[in-house]
């Protein structure tokens, strides 16, 4: 029967490719309360312009932006980033604390263990651990690819949905492995 090891590179899949777009090789206790992104970490966001808007406590990054974090590396043209307000000093400066991040324009999103999405949008919500891909959402696992209307990985939960719509279906491409491939 063929559809028993389909069924199983399917899982597969998705068990690789949301295992951790946001996380790294950290505590358990970390994993669980930061949704997998370390606050210990920096991030590291390269760009042509930088616009902070203290007030509103929103950065944003515009051209050939590439931000770095953990086994994780973000391209895109545009990064809005959402802080958290502080409400016990005023400044979402000093919090620092992220809320959101927006990833816009051709994003593409690697993982050190070789895991690829891409997407038109991708929106990191950091309290809750998920990663919503839209606009063309893929993911990718060496050549096994999901595509589909709109992709949401839970990354504390460590699974996906990948959703259709009536104007495209969910498609996927998975190939057989080889006895003893992970």
């Amino acid at each position: 029967m063929r559809i028993l090891p389909s069924i199983f590179s399917w899982c597969l899949l998705l068990a690789l490719v949301c295992a951790g777009p946001l996380h790294q090789q950290c505590t358990a206790q970390e994993k669980e309360s930061t949704g997998g992104i370390s606050s210990e970490k920096p991030m590291v966001i390269h760009s042509d312009t930088l616009l902070f808007d203290q007030q509103q406590g929103i950065i944003t990054f515009e051209g050939k932006v590439k931000a770095s974090s953990n086994d994780l590396v973000v391209d895109c043209k545009k990064m809005i980033i959402y802080l958290n307000e502080n409400p016990s000093n005023g400044s979402s400066l000093e919090s620092g604390r992220i809320e959101k991040i927006i990833a816009l324009g051709e994003v593409v999103i690697n993982r050190a263990d070789g895991g690829i999405a891409r997407a038109g949008k991708a929106v990191f919500y950091q309290n809750e651990g998920k990663v919503v891909l839209t606009e063309n959402p893929s993911v990718q696992q060496g050549p096994d690819l999901a595509e589909g209307h709109r992709i949401v990985m839970y990354l504390k939960e460590n699974r996906s949905i990948i959703e259709g719509s009536a104007a495209q279906r969910v498609k996927a491409t998975l190939f057989p492995k080889e006895e003893g491939d992970q």
